[in-house]
């Protein structure tokens, strides 16, 4: 292997543990109170080209995240097959009917985006440390390939 495939290889892993300290972060930081863990479990690691990783929510698994994570304004909820809506008020035994309710919004918690923030110095960390044995790869090759070559010198 040539230095610039071992170079290649050592930042190809940094990029891929540094998208999954940012993953576990942002699984366990986060505003939201998580009631069945589904959207924690739909924060992803995919490797999208061989340096660049995303960190996302998986809308398959959590259709509600992106609007958990970027908010959403005051809007209308109306039933979208029957006539109304229907509701249990918190410590109510009974329904509430309504044709509409208007929604106030919900505050945005852009987790990811803290969690990136929150990790910075640890990355730069990981990218560090994959430089040095990068470095040290090349050089115990170089080393190695030096001891097996013979010289042999005539006057």
């Amino acid at each position: 292997m040539n230095a610039r495939e071992v170079f290649e290889k050592r930042l190809r892993q940094a990029v891929r543990a540094s998208a999954r300290e940012v993953q576990e972060y942002a699984q366990e930081n986060h505003r939201f109170t998580s009631k069945t863990g589904q959207l924690d479990r739909a924060i992803d690691v995919r490797q999208v080209s061989d340096f660049t990783a995303e960190v996302y929510i998986d809308s398959n698994a959590a259709n509600y995240g992106p609007f958990v994570h970027n908010g959403t304004k005051a809007h209308i909820i109306r039933p979208k097959v029957k006539k109304a809506l229907r509701w249990v008020p918190q410590g109510g035994n009974a329904f509430i009917f309504a044709r509409r309710v208007r929604h106030p919004g919900t505050k945005a918690d852009p987790f990811l985006y803290k969690a990136l923030e929150a990790k910075q110095e640890d990355i730069k960390g990981i990218f560090s440390k994959a430089v040095n044995v990068a470095l040290d790869d090349i050089a115990n090759s170089v080393i190695s390939e030096t001891k097996s070559i013979n010289i042999k010198i005539k006057l």
